[in-house]
């Protein structure tokens, strides 16, 4: 499994306790491979992918996401970091592999 790139992602999810409200973060990453992108349990053949897309506000600390569009449906996944880097990844390995255009 020859990893090509990774984005760190965020899940939010929110406790109650007897006197207050927290607010939990828990960061994990994408992996991007040759095959296959990997997503905590979860792996997706690039085949089935059709594109990655993102969209983020520009305020610092602002939650953005990222599409992950797949021939079953939009995955939607918190992010911290403009993923230009894993984008541009995926981008480049699609022009290399003609079965995936």
């Amino acid at each position: 499994m020859e990893i090509i790139a990774t984005q760190t992602c965020v899940d939010v999810h929110q406790e109650i306790g007897w006197v207050e409200k927290r607010i939990i973060e828990t960061s994990y990453d994408i992996t991007l491979c040759k095959d296959k992108l990997l997503v905590k349990d979860e792996s997706f053949p690039i085949t089935s992918i059709f594109d990655i897309s993102y969209r983020k506000k520009p305020e610092k600390n602002a939650m953005g996401f990222l599409y992950l569009h797949t021939s079953s449906g939009v995955r939607s996944f918190y992010i911290k970091e403009e993923p230009l880097q894993f984008i541009s990844a995926y981008q480049q390995l699609k022009l290399e592999r003609p079965e995936l255009r």
